[in-house]
């Protein structure tokens, strides 16, 4: 297993996700429950920063950003699967690659990556490029893919005007994010030797220490197994300072790992070691109905986000929100068998929580 940090397309990837931020005081609320303490002031202040110098362009970011920070199906996500952000120069050379798409090749990119992001478990390579074409070059089978999408209306409706005049949705896309350029890089600037800093070592301490390095660095939360045991490609995130996303839809696969992810597992590892703190914070997940009922679909061997989202009468955004703390509260746990990733229950730890809660409150002997 070899690491390798990219800082320009770092850079870049944030670029793409800053305009989300205009989202914060709406999703506040939507953010990992188990860090909710933990979040430190500074990424506070960045996040409020960026919210109030984006507020000027709110109506024209939510053309192109939908309102959820789990959000699978904005514009530019889909279609920088395809087109992807890697040995480019820096935002403007991305930009105008941008502006070079014909509407086939827009398209093509977005039904390509709506194939792999909706069939979970697929990487990009695996969505047959007949099929894209199939789909692409007819408008009818396109309107009847996007219709059977398991998805909101308006994020339905959103795509039949993208696919209408994909050239001029770009145009309009990167019309806004030149606007928006000059902000990300006055606030951007001001941490980008830290991520860079912290990149660099990230990547030197996993080649140096190998898979077991991977294990001690995020204290057992990610096993090694969950990576390609080639190279992984490193992305170093400020926008999205407390998550990891590996993402395998893409042509060229990567990892965006959290700035302050280090810091975040070593909360969680105090709490973990905290055996008390443990026990709450599982039950305080499992106490949410809905979170308690995406663990029994898990349980029951349901991998399925948009199945999950289908059973239970919610969005996916929201199932990914919820899966995303039951990761971080150890109740499931992700594994990889076979080139797929999937979610299971971690009854191990379930069962010395269970153990503990007889212990604290003293339940009597039984045969």
């Amino acid at each position: 297993m070899k690491f390798k940090f990219y800082p320009r397309e770092s850079r870049i990837y944030d670029f793409l996700k800053f305009p989300r931020l205009i989202y914060f005081d709406k999703n506040k609320n939507e953010t990992d429950d188990n860090f909710e303490e933990f979040v430190i002031t500074s990424y506070v202040e960045f996040v409020k920063e960026a919210e109030e110098k984006l507020a000027p362009y709110r109506k024209e970011i939510q053309k192109f950003y939908a309102g959820h920070f789990y959000h699978e199906y904005d514009f530019i996500d889909l279609v920088s699967r395809t087109h992807t952000i890697f040995n480019y120069e820096d935002e403007k050379e991305y930009l105008d690659m941008l502006l070079t798409l014909e509407d086939s090749e827009i398209i093509k990119s977005i039904v390509h990556s709506i194939i792999a992001i909706n069939e979970e478990g697929h990487s990009y390579s695996d969505v047959a490029m007949e099929r894209v074409e199939k789909i692409s070059s007819n408008k009818e089978d396109l309107i009847s893919f996007i219709k059977d999408l398991p998805i909101e209306a308006a994020s339905k409706w959103n795509l039949f005007l993208i696919i209408e005049e994909p050239v001029d949705h770009v145009k309009n896309y990167v019309d806004l994010m030149y606007k928006i350029l000059p902000i990300f890089e006055s606030i951007y600037s001001s941490y980008e030797a830290e991520v860079k800093e912290y990149g660099e070592k990230l990547v030197g301490f996993l080649n140096e220490k190998g898979p077991q390095g991977l294990e001690d660095i995020t204290f057992s939360m990610v096993k090694p197994g969950v990576l390609d045991l080639g190279e992984t490609n490193i992305l170093i995130s400020l926008v999205f300072s407390y998550a990891i996303s590996i993402v395998t839809t893409a042509k060229i696969s990567y990892v965006a790992w959290g700035l302050k992810m280090e810091e975040a597992f070593k909360y969680m590892k105090e709490i973990n070691e905290n055996k008390t703190n443990e026990r709450i914070q599982v039950f305080k997940n499992l106490g949410d109905k809905t979170r308690y009922e995406v663990a029994k679909l898990i349980a029951s061997g349901e991998n399925s986000t948009k199945e999950i989202a289908k059973a239970l009468g919610v969005s996916s955004a929201t199932i990914s929100y919820h899966i995303n703390n039951l990761l971080t509260s150890k109740i499931i746990k992700l594994d990889k068998v076979d080139n797929k990733h999937f979610h299971v229950v971690d009854y191990d730890l379930l069962e010395e929580v269970i153990r503990g809660l007889m212990e604290d409150l003293k339940f009597p002997n039984t045969n």
